[in-house]
Protein backbone atom coordinates (compact mmCIF):
# COMPACT_ATOMS: atom_id res chain seq x y z
CA UNK A 1 0.00 0.00 0.00
CA UNK A 2 1.10 3.53 -0.76
CA UNK A 3 -0.18 6.55 1.14
CA UNK A 4 -0.76 9.82 -0.70
CA UNK A 5 -1.56 13.25 0.66
CA UNK A 6 -4.09 15.36 -1.20
CA UNK A 7 -3.95 18.96 0.05
CA UNK A 8 -6.55 20.02 -2.54
CA UNK A 9 -9.29 17.91 -0.91
CA UNK A 10 -10.96 18.73 2.38
CA UNK A 11 -10.30 16.87 5.62
CA UNK A 12 -13.00 14.92 7.43
CA UNK A 13 -15.06 16.89 9.93
CA UNK A 14 -15.32 14.47 12.88
CA UNK A 15 -14.71 14.72 16.62
CA UNK A 16 -11.96 12.54 18.10
CA UNK A 17 -12.68 11.32 21.61
CA UNK A 18 -10.70 9.19 24.04
CA UNK A 19 -12.73 6.84 26.23
CA UNK A 20 -10.57 6.62 29.33
CA UNK A 21 -12.64 3.78 30.85
CA UNK A 22 -12.07 1.68 27.68
CA UNK A 23 -8.56 2.96 26.84
CA UNK A 24 -9.74 3.63 23.32
CA UNK A 25 -10.18 6.27 20.64
CA UNK A 26 -13.49 6.80 18.89
CA UNK A 27 -15.11 9.33 16.54
CA UNK A 28 -18.37 11.17 16.14
CA UNK A 29 -20.22 10.97 13.85
CA UNK A 30 -19.50 7.39 12.84
CA UNK A 31 -19.69 6.12 9.25
CA UNK A 32 -20.97 2.53 9.11
CA UNK A 33 -20.52 1.83 5.39
CA UNK A 34 -16.84 1.07 4.79
CA UNK A 35 -14.63 -0.56 2.18
CA UNK A 36 -11.86 -1.86 4.46
CA UNK A 37 -9.79 -1.03 7.54
CA UNK A 38 -6.07 -0.51 7.97
CA UNK A 39 -4.58 -1.40 11.36
CA UNK A 40 -1.87 0.59 13.10
CA UNK A 41 -1.10 -1.15 16.40
CA UNK A 42 -4.68 -1.65 17.66
CA UNK A 43 -6.09 1.45 15.95
CA UNK A 44 -8.10 0.93 12.77
CA UNK A 45 -8.26 3.50 10.00
CA UNK A 46 -11.41 3.22 7.91
CA UNK A 47 -11.01 3.46 4.12
CA UNK A 48 -13.86 4.46 1.80
CA UNK A 49 -13.11 5.09 -1.89
CA UNK A 50 -9.35 4.97 -1.18
CA UNK A 51 -9.70 7.80 1.39
CA UNK A 52 -9.20 7.40 5.15
CA UNK A 53 -12.30 8.86 6.77
CA UNK A 54 -12.28 7.80 10.44
CA UNK A 55 -10.40 5.85 13.09
CA UNK A 56 -10.99 4.02 16.35
CA UNK A 57 -9.46 1.41 18.58
CA UNK A 58 -7.56 0.49 21.70
CA UNK A 59 -4.61 2.59 22.84
CA UNK A 60 -3.87 2.38 26.54
CA UNK A 61 -2.14 5.61 27.56
CA UNK A 62 0.05 5.73 30.68
CA UNK A 63 2.13 8.43 32.36
CA UNK A 64 5.27 6.43 31.45
CA UNK A 65 4.63 7.36 27.79
CA UNK A 66 4.84 11.10 28.57
CA UNK A 67 7.60 12.93 26.68
CA UNK A 68 8.13 16.40 25.26
CA UNK A 69 7.40 15.16 21.72
CA UNK A 70 6.20 17.94 19.39
CA UNK A 71 3.90 17.48 16.43
CA UNK A 72 5.53 18.33 13.08
CA UNK A 73 4.16 20.96 10.70
CA UNK A 74 1.05 19.95 8.78
CA UNK A 75 -1.72 21.27 6.54
CA UNK A 76 -5.34 20.19 6.16
CA UNK A 77 -6.18 17.77 3.37
CA UNK A 78 -7.14 14.18 2.61
CA UNK A 79 -5.15 11.02 3.24
CA UNK A 80 -5.53 8.51 0.44
CA UNK A 81 -4.19 4.99 0.07
CA UNK A 82 -3.42 3.10 -3.12
CA UNK A 83 -4.03 -0.61 -2.61
CA UNK A 84 -5.23 -3.80 -4.21
CA UNK A 85 -6.91 -5.20 -1.08
CA UNK A 86 -10.19 -7.07 -0.98
CA UNK A 87 -13.04 -5.09 0.56
CA UNK A 88 -14.45 -6.12 3.94
CA UNK A 89 -11.15 -6.99 5.64
CA UNK A 90 -8.53 -5.37 7.87
CA UNK A 91 -4.89 -5.09 6.78
CA UNK A 92 -1.89 -4.13 8.91
CA UNK A 93 0.12 -1.05 8.00
CA UNK A 94 3.23 -2.29 9.85
CA UNK A 95 4.51 -5.76 10.68
CA UNK A 96 5.06 -4.88 14.33
CA UNK A 97 3.59 -2.44 16.82
CA UNK A 98 4.94 1.09 16.75
CA UNK A 99 5.92 3.07 19.87
CA UNK A 100 3.37 5.35 21.52
CA UNK A 101 4.38 8.68 23.04
CA UNK A 102 2.29 11.49 24.42
CA UNK A 103 2.73 15.06 25.51
CA UNK A 104 0.40 15.84 28.40
CA UNK A 105 1.20 19.54 28.01
CA UNK A 106 -0.03 19.79 24.42
CA UNK A 107 -2.51 16.90 24.47
CA UNK A 108 -1.01 15.17 21.39
CA UNK A 109 -0.46 11.40 21.20
CA UNK A 110 2.04 10.05 18.66
CA UNK A 111 1.93 6.50 17.35
CA UNK A 112 5.03 5.77 15.30
CA UNK A 113 8.28 7.52 14.48
CA UNK A 114 7.85 10.93 16.10
CA UNK A 115 11.13 12.35 14.79
CA UNK A 116 11.19 11.08 11.20
CA UNK A 117 10.74 13.80 8.61
CA UNK A 118 7.88 13.67 6.15
CA UNK A 119 4.79 15.53 4.96
CA UNK A 120 2.04 16.10 7.52
CA UNK A 121 -1.68 16.18 6.76
CA UNK A 122 -4.62 16.78 9.09
CA UNK A 123 -6.94 14.31 7.37
CA UNK A 124 -9.57 14.34 10.16
CA UNK A 125 -10.00 17.11 12.73
CA UNK A 126 -7.18 16.70 15.29
CA UNK A 127 -5.79 13.62 13.47
CA UNK A 128 -2.51 14.11 11.60
CA UNK A 129 -0.57 11.57 9.55
CA UNK A 130 3.08 11.96 8.54
CA UNK A 131 4.01 10.25 5.27
CA UNK A 132 7.47 10.06 3.67
CA UNK A 133 8.30 10.74 0.02
CA UNK A 134 7.91 7.02 -0.83
CA UNK A 135 4.34 6.88 0.50
CA UNK A 136 5.30 5.10 3.72
CA UNK A 137 3.25 5.79 6.84
CA UNK A 138 5.60 7.22 9.51
CA UNK A 139 3.39 8.42 12.35
CA UNK A 140 -0.14 9.16 13.48
CA UNK A 141 -0.80 12.13 15.76
CA UNK A 142 -4.04 12.31 17.73
CA UNK A 143 -5.43 15.07 19.94
CA UNK A 144 -8.72 13.97 21.53
CA UNK A 145 -11.21 16.54 22.82
CA UNK A 146 -10.52 15.38 26.37
CA UNK A 147 -7.12 14.10 27.39
CA UNK A 148 -7.00 11.26 29.93
CA UNK A 149 -6.16 12.10 33.54
CA UNK A 150 -2.73 10.47 33.94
Amino acid sequence: MIFKIDYTSSSENRTLIYREDEYSFDMRPWEYVIDLDLALNKITLTVVNEKIIQLSGFCGLTKEMNTNVEIPKYKKGALRVEHNFEHGFTYRINDEDLPVQLNTGTGWVCIGAANKAGQGVEFIDNCVAVIDDNGTFLSLWLKPTEFPNL
